[in-house]
């Protein structure tokens, strides 16, 4: 296998790899939005064991966008920093265009967005089940179905751009 095919493999299983990770993710976003609904409709006091789920949720949530954006890094950028920030910086790298490498993967707006949901994975990991709050939890949960469908536009487009990537390397191989 030449240089160019193994590359074309690369690109081909990280679309297959990417398309995995939003299914994964789509998961996670279905089962918190029906523990939000769930617990909205109730009176009274949240349980710890919804809290500590929907929390849980989100981190997984979280997650599973940063191990998308790890395997684009890997696979097109030469892999993530790891830096003490390196999540901060993972996730800045993937609003930048690379020139000539690939353009940004998400808008910075959807960056912003996404960058409350890595803040909550550190206070997720750092804190004490006491200290999460449903109040400050519920605008990432009802907002997880708006991030995910603009997060999957990115991708769409994103996925576009390596296609055509693929293709402009497939026809040099004939």
């Amino acid at each position: 296998m030449t240089a160019r095919e193994r590359k074309i493999a690369r690109l081909k299983r990280l679309i297959s790899e990417i398309n995995e990770d939003l299914r994964a993710i789509d998961q996670i976003a279905g089962k918190a939005r029906a523990l939000f609904e769930e617990v909205n409709a109730r009176t009274g006091p949240v349980p710890d064991r919804d809290l500590m789920a929907m929390a849980a949720y989100l981190h997984h949530f979280y997650t599973g966008v940063e191990s998308m954006f790890e395997r684009i890094s890997r696979q097109i950028d030469g892999g993530p920093v790891k830096a003490g920030d390196w999540h901060r910086e993972l996730l800045r790298s993937m609003a930048v265009e690379l020139e000539g490498l690939r353009p940004g993967v998400i808008s910075r707006e959807l960056m912003d967005e996404l960058d409350e949901y890595r803040r909550f994975c550190h206070l997720f990991r750092h804190a004490y089940a006491g200290e999460l709050r449903w109040l400050k939890m519920c605008h990432l949960a009802e907002n997880m179905g708006d991030i995910l469908g603009l997060l999957k536009s990115k991708m769409d487009q994103f996925k576009t751009f390596i296609t055509g990537v693929i293709e402009e390397l497939e026809k040099n191989i004939e």
